[in-house]
């Protein structure tokens, strides 16, 4: 079938092509085995825990997606035996993997700045503008008039005219929406880091979240405008642009869950594993109760932001309202009270000593003393 818009390539180009496939191939495996141990970790965790979380679903999506889109789009470069009507089925799958891993991707972006705000509904109304509309654009544009191409050695594509606009408006939509939720998300990390003299655990997850947005933000910037770039050159040389697309958002989301579960662990560790023993005199039942709960109330704005972005994607459990409470598996509080005898008009009370000392008497004491002791103990982390 002869198509206006087939690609022919030279032996040199085809080449070229499949040895910078391959290469996006092996860095994303050997991604996968380098973080392997981690992600095992945070799998175990969580199903151990039985409690799943949003950055726990994200991961999977992403990794899903991600060998997904670079399995089936390298399929449809490496395999030689397409025919027209089997390239017809097959020549869009690419695109939609594309797509889906880039929603994944943009949305893992969207939660972290929504987490940032500390839930703010105006910022999350925004986001959520933001990530439809980006997400409209990059489904029309990469599926509206694509044409299926078949190259004379039978590798089956999906291609523009020569002189649409279509990845061109995908690329720029996708580096719209980074800059705006990556300005949300440096806009609040730096509020946060200005305030947080209370814990250096706190100032520490801030820094490690603001490096890693702006290297995220950088990184998969530069990456599409590079692809933006490689489009302009025309189709012989830009086929391998799809397959380092796939692998640097793979890499790049999942270090950042990653870093947002291990900074989660590390903050768990500290602030829950210890003991906390009040010695006091207390005088009623209120007493008691404030003193349990002034031990896991934080005190401050600051701290009460960062309960929900520190880093939240780990913390936050999908039902609404769980707080690090739910994480304190006994508490035991533990009140002695000694009450003696009390006086009442002129009338007297004896204690009989029946010692040795047996004529020595004890009288007309008033002794008032309570002791709270209160034992928090976090669940264990294997």
């Amino acid at each position: 079938m002869e198509d206006p818009f087939q690609t022919e390539y030279t032996p040199q180009t085809y080449h070229t092509n499949a040895y910078l496939r391959v290469a996006s191939i092996a860095i994303a495996a050997y991604s996968f085995i380098e973080t392997g141990p981690a992600v095992w970790k945070f799998y175990r965790d969580q199903l151990r825990s039985g409690r799943y979380t949003i950055s726990f679903i994200m991961l999977i999506l992403i990794q899903v997606s991600s060998i997904a889109a670079l399995c089936i789009s390298n399929f449809g470069f490496f395999y030689s035996h397409f025919t027209d009507a089997s390239c017809k089925r097959y020549y869009l799958l690419p695109s939609i993997f594309k797509i889906l891993q880039a929603m994944v991707s943009q949305l893992i972006l969207g939660l972290r700045a929504f987490n940032l705000s500390t839930r703010s509904r105006a910022v999350g109304l925004v986001l959520i503008i933001l990530y439809v509309a980006a997400c409209s654009v990059e489904w029309t544009t990469t599926l509206y008039r694509r044409h299926m191409t078949v190259a004379q050695i039978h590798v089956c594509r999906g291609t523009f005219h020569p002189n649409s606009m279509s990845a061109w408006v995908y690329y720029v939509t996708a580096i719209i929406y980074d800059v705006g939720v990556t300005s949300i998300s440096v806009v609040y990390l730096v509020k946060h880091q200005q305030t947080s003299t209370a814990s250096n655990m706190m100032a520490k997850i801030t820094k490690m979240m603001l490096y890693d947005g702006i290297g995220y933000f950088v990184f998969l910037t530069a990456v599409n405008v590079a692809n933006l770039m490689i489009y302009r050159e025309g189709t012989d040389i830009q086929t391998f642009r799809a397959s380092f697309g796939y692998t640097a958002t793979w890499i790049l989301s999942q270090r950042l869950l990653i870093h947002l579960h291990e900074m989660s662990l590390e903050r768990r560790n500290e602030s829950m594993y210890e003991a906390y023993t009040i010695s006091q005199t207390i005088s009623s039942a209120q007493a008691v109760n404030r003193a349990v709960r002034s031990q896991f109330e934080t005190k401050g704005s600051l701290a009460d932001g960062l309960e929900l972005t520190n880093p939240n994607f780990d913390l936050d459990i999908l039902e609404s309202g769980t707080n690090y409470a739910d994480d304190v598996s006994h508490v035991q509080v533990h009140v002695e009270k000694t009450v003696t005898v009390q006086r009442r008009g002129s009338q007297k009370y004896t204690l009989e000593n029946y010692s040795r000392h047996a004529g020595s008497v004890v009288t007309n004491p008033t002794i008032s003393t309570r002791t709270i002791s209160v034992v928090s103990t976090g669940r264990k982390q294997s």
